[in-house]
């Protein structure tokens, strides 16, 4: 199963008012959240628990990978 284009659109726009707004420290965990996801984590990067189960159980990895793109966030790099 994969995320629904609206539930994928929703979280876009959210994360690009969080950008809008100067929300840089929440987008941060985000963004590391979401690539650690992207290459099959379960988002726990951030040090915030794990977040792919609990608010994202439809996603797939190519989904994150298809978020981290629009956002423009280098889902290859190296977390570690």
């Amino acid at each position: 199963m994969a995320a629904t284009q609206e539930n994928f659109k929703h979280r876009i726009t959210h994360f690009q008012k969080l950008k809008a707004n100067n929300r840089t420290g929440m987008l941060y965990s985000i963004k590391l959240q979401f690539i650690h996801m992207a290459q099959g984590g379960d988002g726990t990067a951030a040090m915030e628990g794990e977040i792919r189960k609990t608010y994202y159980p439809t996603w797939t990895d190519k989904d994150f990978k298809s978020a981290c793109q629009t956002m423009g966030w280098d889902w290859e790099q190296n977390l570690s």
